[in-house]
């Protein structure tokens, strides 16, 4: 057996990063930028206010106090939208709206709340305004000329609306994976179909789908492959002349008799390497490459089937795409109530459910039941997979423990 690091780390060796494309910002949610965007503008383009009130001069309210109330006359007022370039001289306050021009002179900004016997000619402040108080500086966000984005961004909502205040329309981006899958197996029937005895609905095409589509790139899903020979050879050739970006398959990876994928994946491909990893679930693998596309056979197990995609899948989409996002850090936590798990020679990953500790200690982690490879009931509920050394068998309540997030913000 092979360590699951091992594994990957040959696998991304073979993975050449996509080309790049210009898209409209608005289509652009979740993709990962090619080149760095620059401003011409600065952000903000000019000094303005972040409050509703007064601008003044700090000098003239030095001395202000309930004791020592300070009356200004009003020389005017900016609104959002107006250039502001009306002079503030000393001795005068103007009335400005919240992101109006600071004129030439201002300094500070009092809040209305704060002021006193406010009026339309006349303004009285009872303490001071410290030079710069309430002013958003220009440039304070971006500088002119300066790099508001760097490549291999993710371009986030927030993301977005900062490409919309600098004024770019288009940016270039990395294309999104195109990921082909296949399920194999004869014992395998379209989800609406009445279960006959010894068929199964086909639940991995729907889970790794939408795991895909989840992650940011396109799933492709093609048909099923029977396990006949001449079928998975003919069923691969139709999806290499399909041209995706990744093809992966799932069952037929094994040692049984009817498991022909691997055979035929070696056949067909190059470096195609046939794997036992030393994880449960997960243990079978085969990877390498099918017309220069990417390939891999994942386990038919459906949870085995998840697990390796997180592990292997997910870093090769990251990479063909410029993302910085594809193996997420460990995290420490610790477990509810504890188990016994039985001994063995490989790492396991266990399905669990984290809750942040309400007293700011280590994240809260349950282990559903259905931990088996097979089983998708603990796997639809559970937000993370709690990594067990092979040489841990049995784990006492609040024995800690590291674990890879799956949540959305991770995933």
């Amino acid at each position: 057996m092979i360590s699951l690091e091992q594994v990957r780390d040959t696998i991304l060796v073979r993975i050449q990063r996509l080309p790049e494309e210009q898209i409209a910002i608005e289509h652009a949610t979740g993709r990962t930028l090619a080149h760095p965007v620059m401003t011409r503008d600065a952000i903000p383009p000019f000094d303005n206010t972040a409050m509703d009130g007064f601008v003044i001069q700090s000098q003239d309210l030095k001395k202000a106090s309930a004791e020592n109330p300070v009356t200004l006359p009003v020389a005017g007022v900016i609104e959002a939208g107006m250039p502001g370039n009306i002079p503030l001289l000393p001795g005068q306050a103007m009335r400005i709206y919240t992101g109006a021009v600071v004129p030439p002179g201002g300094e500070a900004i009092v809040p209305f709340e704060l002021c006193e016997q406010v009026g339309r000619e006349s303004v009285t402040f009872t303490q001071e305004a410290p030079m710069g108080v309430h002013i958003r500086k220009k440039g304070e966000d971006v500088e002119e000329g300066g790099e508001v984005l760097t490549t291999g961004s993710k371009l986030t909502p927030a993301a977005i609306g900062l490409l919309a205040s600098v004024g770019a329309t288009e940016v270039s981006v990395f294309k999104k994976p195109v990921v082909a899958v296949h399920s194999s197996g004869n014992e395998l029937v379209p989800v609406g179909s009445s279960l006959e005895p010894g068929k199964i609905r086909n639940s991995n095409l729907y889970s790794l789908c939408s795991r895909i589509e989840r992650w940011g790139a396109t799933a492709l899903p093609r048909p099923v492959l029977m396990d006949d020979l001449d079928a998975i050879r003919t069923g691969l050739r139709e999806t290499i002349a399909q041209k995706p970006d990744v093809i992966l398959t799932t069952g037929g990876i094994s040692a049984g008799d009817l498991d022909f994928i691997r055979d035929v994946a070696k056949e067909m491909g190059e470096d195609v390497e046939i794997r036992k990893v030393a994880m449960k679930p997960g243990k079978p693998l085969v990877d390498g490459t099918l017309g220069g596309i990417p390939f891999f056979g994942l386990p038919g197990n459906p949870a085995a089937c998840l697990v390796s995609f997180e592990m292997f899948v997910r870093p090769a989409l990251a990479v063909l795409e410029g993302r910085q996002d594809g193996i997420p850090p460990q995290r420490n936590g610790v477990l509810k109530e504890g188990c016994r798990l039985p001994a063995g020679q490989r790492l396991r990953w266990l399905r669990g459910r984290v809750q942040p500790d309400p007293s700011g200690g280590l994240d809260k982690i349950e282990l559903p039941g259905g931990q088996g490879s097979h089983l998708l009931t603990g796997f639809a509920t559970a937000n993370c997979l709690v990594q067990v050394p092979a040489s841990e068998t049995d784990l006492a309540p609040g024995s800690p423990v590291t674990y890879w997030s799956l949540t959305e913000e991770d995933a």
